[in-house]
């Protein structure tokens, strides 16, 4: 968590850097992930608009919001105003990168209602490696490396 002020209580703020994002193919399989996660790293260090830009991560159960992070210390952005947000309870799957621990990346359906909607991938990255452990997909703010949330038991 950042120092970044005062937030709502049990809430816990991530300053991180937003690479960018990218639907998935269906066709998509877990090997594949990390060279998504590299595509969008290459795309966000193109000099264009709308590369990667520094943002709070916020979780706040049940809620995973990205807000721009503010430029100098001061007033606190408005949480109102958001880039994206999501039910922790959808995103599917964490992933690091293990060749550079500061990014990260998790999955979510792009329209959880729909069951036939297309995953989309969100990449970030920290100043600090230990910073980019994974909250828990209930948004509890859980760190640790792997997959968030729990994991099935075989059966046998």
């Amino acid at each position: 968590p950042c120092p970044t002020g005062p937030g709502k209580p049990g809430e816990k703020r991530f300053r991180l850097w937003y690479v960018g994002s990218s639907c998935l193919d269906r066709r998509t399989t877990l090997p594949m992930l990390p060279w998504l996660m590299a595509e969008i790293r290459r795309r966000s260090q193109k000099p264009e608009p709308g590369t990667a830009r520094e943002v709070l991560l916020l979780l706040s159960s049940p809620y995973l919001r990205c807000v721009p992070a503010p430029s100098a210390p001061g007033p606190q952005p408005n949480p109102s105003v958001f880039i994206f947000e999501h039910k922790a309870q959808h995103i599917s799957r964490f992933i690091h990168n293990s060749h550079d621990l500061t990014y990260f990346a998790y999955l979510i359906k792009a329209q959880p209602d729909n069951p036939e909607s297309q995953m989309a991938c969100h990449v970030f990255r920290a100043t600090d490696p230990n910073q980019a452990s994974v909250p828990d997909r209930r948004g509890q703010g859980r760190l640790g490396h792997g997959c968030g949330g729990r994991r099935k038991k075989k059966k046998t």
